[in-house]
Protein backbone atom coordinates (compact mmCIF):
# COMPACT_ATOMS: atom_id res chain seq x y z
CA UNK A 1 0.00 0.00 0.00
CA UNK A 2 1.30 3.42 -0.95
CA UNK A 3 1.91 6.14 1.61
CA UNK A 4 -1.15 8.06 0.36
CA UNK A 5 -3.28 4.95 0.71
CA UNK A 6 -2.02 4.45 4.25
CA UNK A 7 -2.95 8.03 5.15
CA UNK A 8 -6.43 7.59 3.68
CA UNK A 9 -6.97 4.34 5.55
CA UNK A 10 -5.85 5.93 8.78
CA UNK A 11 -8.18 8.89 8.16
CA UNK A 12 -11.13 6.55 7.53
CA UNK A 13 -10.33 4.65 10.71
CA UNK A 14 -10.29 7.90 12.75
CA UNK A 15 -13.61 9.05 11.31
CA UNK A 16 -15.17 5.68 11.97
CA UNK A 17 -13.92 5.69 15.55
CA UNK A 18 -15.23 9.23 16.13
CA UNK A 19 -18.68 8.31 14.76
CA UNK A 20 -18.88 5.24 16.98
CA UNK A 21 -17.56 6.98 20.11
CA UNK A 22 -18.90 10.48 19.50
CA UNK A 23 -20.96 10.68 22.71
CA UNK A 24 -18.06 9.48 24.83
CA UNK A 25 -15.70 11.95 23.20
CA UNK A 26 -18.08 14.85 23.81
CA UNK A 27 -18.45 13.87 27.47
CA UNK A 28 -14.67 13.55 27.87
CA UNK A 29 -14.02 16.95 26.26
CA UNK A 30 -16.72 18.68 28.33
CA UNK A 31 -15.46 17.02 31.52
CA UNK A 32 -11.93 18.14 30.70
CA UNK A 33 -13.02 21.73 30.10
CA UNK A 34 -15.07 21.77 33.31
CA UNK A 35 -12.09 20.36 35.20
CA UNK A 36 -9.79 23.04 33.79
CA UNK A 37 -12.34 25.72 34.65
CA UNK A 38 -12.76 24.51 38.23
CA UNK A 39 -9.01 24.18 38.73
CA UNK A 40 -8.37 27.64 37.29
CA UNK A 41 -11.15 29.12 39.41
CA UNK A 42 -9.80 27.48 42.57
CA UNK A 43 -6.24 28.67 41.84
CA UNK A 44 -7.46 32.21 41.12
CA UNK A 45 -9.52 32.28 44.32
CA UNK A 46 -6.59 31.01 46.40
CA UNK A 47 -4.21 33.56 44.85
CA UNK A 48 -6.67 36.38 45.50
CA UNK A 49 -7.39 35.42 49.11
CA UNK A 50 -3.65 34.93 49.72
CA UNK A 51 -2.85 38.46 48.56
CA UNK A 52 -1.73 41.07 51.06
CA UNK A 53 -4.40 43.46 49.82
CA UNK A 54 -7.16 40.94 50.62
CA UNK A 55 -5.80 40.01 54.05
CA UNK A 56 -5.10 43.58 55.14
CA UNK A 57 -7.95 45.61 53.72
CA UNK A 58 -10.99 43.36 53.26
CA UNK A 59 -11.94 43.27 56.94
CA UNK A 60 -11.79 46.34 59.18
CA UNK A 61 -10.83 44.23 62.20
CA UNK A 62 -7.61 43.26 60.41
CA UNK A 63 -6.85 46.64 58.86
CA UNK A 64 -7.08 48.66 62.06
CA UNK A 65 -5.27 46.20 64.34
CA UNK A 66 -2.88 43.44 63.31
CA UNK A 67 -2.10 44.96 59.91
CA UNK A 68 -0.85 48.15 61.57
CA UNK A 69 1.45 46.06 63.78
CA UNK A 70 2.62 44.02 60.80
CA UNK A 71 3.61 47.21 58.93
CA UNK A 72 6.20 47.92 61.63
CA UNK A 73 7.68 44.44 61.71
CA UNK A 74 10.65 42.96 59.87
CA UNK A 75 8.29 40.80 57.87
CA UNK A 76 7.08 43.95 56.10
CA UNK A 77 9.97 46.40 56.28
CA UNK A 78 13.62 45.36 56.38
CA UNK A 79 17.04 46.12 54.92
CA UNK A 80 16.49 43.59 52.12
CA UNK A 81 13.15 44.95 50.93
CA UNK A 82 11.56 41.51 51.35
CA UNK A 83 7.82 41.50 52.07
CA UNK A 84 6.39 38.40 53.74
CA UNK A 85 2.64 38.25 53.07
CA UNK A 86 0.13 37.18 55.70
CA UNK A 87 -0.59 33.97 53.80
CA UNK A 88 3.06 32.91 53.93
CA UNK A 89 2.71 32.57 57.70
CA UNK A 90 -0.92 31.51 57.98
CA UNK A 91 -1.55 29.29 54.92
CA UNK A 92 0.26 25.99 54.17
CA UNK A 93 2.86 26.10 51.39
CA UNK A 94 2.89 23.86 48.30
CA UNK A 95 0.13 21.53 49.50
CA UNK A 96 -3.19 22.08 47.81
CA UNK A 97 -5.12 19.74 50.10
CA UNK A 98 -3.87 21.51 53.24
CA UNK A 99 -4.52 24.88 51.62
CA UNK A 100 -8.09 23.86 50.78
CA UNK A 101 -8.61 22.72 54.36
CA UNK A 102 -7.26 26.00 55.73
CA UNK A 103 -9.44 28.06 53.38
CA UNK A 104 -12.49 26.00 54.34
CA UNK A 105 -11.87 26.60 58.05
CA UNK A 106 -11.23 30.31 57.38
CA UNK A 107 -14.60 30.63 55.65
CA UNK A 108 -16.30 30.09 59.01
CA UNK A 109 -14.62 33.28 60.23
CA UNK A 110 -17.06 35.20 58.04
CA UNK A 111 -19.70 34.60 60.73
CA UNK A 112 -17.63 36.47 63.31
CA UNK A 113 -16.90 39.23 60.81
CA UNK A 114 -20.54 39.90 59.98
CA UNK A 115 -22.10 39.16 63.36
CA UNK A 116 -19.51 40.61 65.74
CA UNK A 117 -17.60 43.30 63.90
CA UNK A 118 -19.81 44.65 61.10
CA UNK A 119 -21.58 47.88 62.02
CA UNK A 120 -19.38 48.61 65.04
CA UNK A 121 -17.53 51.54 63.46
CA UNK A 122 -13.70 51.90 63.51
CA UNK A 123 -13.40 52.37 67.29
CA UNK A 124 -15.97 49.71 68.07
CA UNK A 125 -14.30 47.21 65.75
CA UNK A 126 -10.95 47.75 67.43
CA UNK A 127 -12.42 47.31 70.91
CA UNK A 128 -14.34 44.20 69.87
CA UNK A 129 -11.21 42.72 68.32
CA UNK A 130 -9.03 43.49 71.34
CA UNK A 131 -11.59 41.79 73.57
CA UNK A 132 -11.07 38.59 71.56
CA UNK A 133 -7.36 38.99 70.79
CA UNK A 134 -6.08 36.56 73.42
CA UNK A 135 -8.54 33.87 72.34
CA UNK A 136 -7.63 34.36 68.67
CA UNK A 137 -3.90 34.41 69.43
CA UNK A 138 -4.10 31.16 71.39
CA UNK A 139 -5.86 29.54 68.45
CA UNK A 140 -3.07 30.63 66.10
CA UNK A 141 -0.34 29.55 68.53
CA UNK A 142 -1.97 26.15 68.87
CA UNK A 143 -1.93 25.79 65.10
CA UNK A 144 1.77 26.60 64.92
CA UNK A 145 2.46 24.16 67.76
CA UNK A 146 0.52 21.43 65.94
CA UNK A 147 2.56 21.85 62.75
CA UNK A 148 5.80 22.66 64.57
CA UNK A 149 5.93 26.07 62.88
CA UNK A 150 5.72 24.50 59.43
CA UNK A 151 5.10 27.82 57.68
CA UNK A 152 7.98 29.55 59.51
CA UNK A 153 10.35 26.75 58.55
CA UNK A 154 9.34 26.96 54.89
CA UNK A 155 11.54 30.08 54.82
CA UNK A 156 13.67 29.88 57.97
CA UNK A 157 15.60 26.62 57.89
CA UNK A 158 17.84 25.62 60.77
CA UNK A 159 20.15 23.79 58.39
CA UNK A 160 20.76 26.95 56.34
CA UNK A 161 21.63 29.22 59.25
CA UNK A 162 25.17 30.63 59.31
CA UNK A 163 25.57 30.46 63.04
CA UNK A 164 28.97 32.16 63.03
CA UNK A 165 27.32 35.37 61.82
CA UNK A 166 24.75 35.43 64.64
CA UNK A 167 25.19 37.17 67.97
CA UNK A 168 26.56 34.74 70.60
CA UNK A 169 23.36 34.72 72.68
CA UNK A 170 21.17 34.05 69.64
CA UNK A 171 23.59 31.45 68.30
CA UNK A 172 23.47 29.51 71.57
CA UNK A 173 19.66 29.45 71.52
CA UNK A 174 19.54 28.34 67.90
CA UNK A 175 22.04 25.55 68.53
CA UNK A 176 19.76 24.19 71.25
CA UNK A 177 16.67 24.68 69.06
CA UNK A 178 18.24 22.73 66.20
CA UNK A 179 18.74 19.68 68.37
CA UNK A 180 15.01 19.21 68.92
CA UNK A 181 13.71 21.01 65.80
CA UNK A 182 12.00 23.44 68.13
CA UNK A 183 8.81 25.32 67.30
CA UNK A 184 9.88 28.87 66.33
CA UNK A 185 7.06 30.48 68.31
CA UNK A 186 8.45 29.09 71.56
CA UNK A 187 10.84 32.05 71.41
CA UNK A 188 9.45 34.36 68.75
CA UNK A 189 5.91 35.20 69.81
CA UNK A 190 5.27 38.87 69.22
CA UNK A 191 7.69 39.14 66.32
CA UNK A 192 5.00 40.50 64.00
CA UNK A 193 1.86 41.04 66.12
CA UNK A 194 1.62 42.26 69.69
CA UNK A 195 1.28 39.55 72.30
CA UNK A 196 -2.03 40.05 74.14
CA UNK A 197 -1.86 40.25 77.91
CA UNK A 198 -3.37 37.33 79.77
CA UNK A 199 -5.07 38.81 82.87
CA UNK A 200 -4.73 35.46 84.63
CA UNK A 201 -0.99 35.10 84.12
CA UNK A 202 2.11 37.09 84.89
CA UNK A 203 3.02 39.09 81.77
CA UNK A 204 6.21 37.95 80.09
CA UNK A 205 8.18 40.19 77.71
CA UNK A 206 7.78 39.22 74.07
CA UNK A 207 10.77 38.51 71.88
CA UNK A 208 10.76 41.53 69.60
CA UNK A 209 14.43 41.59 68.65
CA UNK A 210 13.55 41.56 64.95
CA UNK A 211 10.86 44.25 65.10
CA UNK A 212 11.27 47.69 63.54
CA UNK A 213 9.96 50.37 65.85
Amino acid sequence: MSFLGTVRAFSRGIRSYVRRRFNYIVVAVVAGLVGIGLTSGYATLVDYTNSLNFCAHTCHEMESTVFQEYRHSAHYKNEYGVVVKCSQCHVPHDAWALTLGRKTVASFELYTHFVVFTGEGPDGVKKAFEARRLQLARRVWAGFAETNARECKACHKYSNMILSEQRPSIRAQHVDAMKIDENCLDCHKGITHHVPVDPNAKPAPASNSFDIQ
